[in-house]
């Protein structure tokens, strides 16, 4: 088999590949998400945007956003704590859900979807990747 054959059969390899087959990522937030902005923390990223959309579409979206292999998981005390504080903190219903994915174990994706209170405010989500750090 020569180069130029070899070269086209691995380019048709890469575009049939399913996506599921690639090495699992967290995806880019600041890409793809109208009008979001992010920051840096202590190795945790910290994005925000606005929505108009709905805390149930919104959902929707960022599972298929996500894509596969990422899912809810069910939230413990200290989250629920931190979702009450927060929901207080900004006068808005809060409605915190966290995904994780098997194949990045030590990465969760927390995400605060706000309906704020005031009246024709939009919502707005914040989304925290957080890595465990392992020292």
């Amino acid at each position: 088999m020569n180069m130029k054959t070899q070269t086209i059969l691995a380019a048709i390899v890469l575009l049939v590949l399913p996506l599921s087959a690639q090495e699992p990522a967290v995806p880019d937030f600041s890409k793809g998400m109208p009008d979001v902005k992010g920051e840096k923390i202590d190795g945790n990223e910290t994005f925000h945007l606005k929505t108009a959309l709905g805390s149930k579409e919104f959902s929707t979206t960022l599972s298929k956003f996500l894509g596969a292999g990422w899912g809810k998981r069910k939230l413990n005390l200290e989250e629920m704590t931190l979702a009450a504080n927060k929901g207080r903190a900004s006068s808005a219903e809060v409605n915190l859900a966290v995904y994780e994915n098997a194949k990045l174990p030590g990465v969760n994706v927390r995400v605060f979807y706000l309906k704020h209170k005031a009246e024709n405010a939009r919502s707005s989500v914040e989304i925290v990747v957080i890595r465990e750090h392992k020292d």
